[in-house]
């Protein structure tokens, strides 16, 4: 039950703002969102050339670590699309948040894919409760695992609107995931690439926008 004094997140209204950001840092954004997407790309293009059980998952954990390292930019990105004026802070002062930043990013993804994978509900509690770490980590520059502390407050009371959220975002995937899964080859993998990305950084930018209305309420 939602306590009476948290306003309701406004679902329609994230999603327009999240729409709108990515339409006024388009450039940026999708060239953010093309780098990280091309990871998941390349992990598939090699597995293409081996089967291989140990090639795949030494890429795979590669990935995780990599995905949090491109995954900071897009993420300050994102956040400063949907909120003008707001700055993060100077890039090269905050290696030390970055690394964090990736830390945490490899916990909350790793956890999300194994919840997903082997029960589906806990993976969906994780993305309900802790979805908004990245901003807390870019903004007020959160420790770590402070900031899954911190998006578990922020996100008290609206989670489900917020799984309402992210569910619109995972739909953005759909005709890439499907054009894959049709070929599973070179073209498919591409298609993936190509509309995964734009993909990717709208879901950036609704989720910073759900982010900044629930900072602020």
């Amino acid at each position: 039950m939602r306590p009476s004094n948290i306003p309701p997140l406004p679902v329609g209204r994230v999603l327009q703002e999240g729409l709108a950001g990515f339409r006024a840092g388009s450039g940026p954004l999708t060239i953010r969102a093309a780098v990280l997407m091309a990871v998941p790309a390349g992990i598939l293009l090699v597995r293409l050339a081996t089967g291989s059980y140990w090639t795949n998952l030494v890429l795979w954990i590669w990935a995780l670590v990599m995905g949090g390292y491109l995954a900071w930019p897009l993420s300050r990105t994102a956040l400063a699309a949907v909120s003008p004026g707001t700055r993060t802070g100077p890039p090269r002062d905050d290696w030390w948040v970055r690394d964090g930043f990736v830390r945490c990013s490899v916990a909350f993804l790793l956890t999300v894919a194994v919840g997903t994978v082997f029960f589906i509900v806990p993976g969906i509690m994780v993305l309900m409760i802790y979805s908004l770490y990245p901003f807390l980590i870019v903004e007020r520059k959160a420790r770590g695992f402070h900031a899954l502390a911190g998006s578990a407050q922020l996100t008290s009371g609206n989670r489900m609107r917020l799984l309402g959220v992210v569910f619109v975002c995972v739909l953005l995937f759909v005709p890439g995931m499907a054009l894959y899964a049709w070929s599973q080859g070179l073209a498919g993998i591409i298609a993936l690439w190509v509309l995964g990305t734009p993909a990717i950084a709208i879901s950036f930018t609704s989720v910073a926008a759900a982010y900044r209305e629930l900072a602020r309420a």
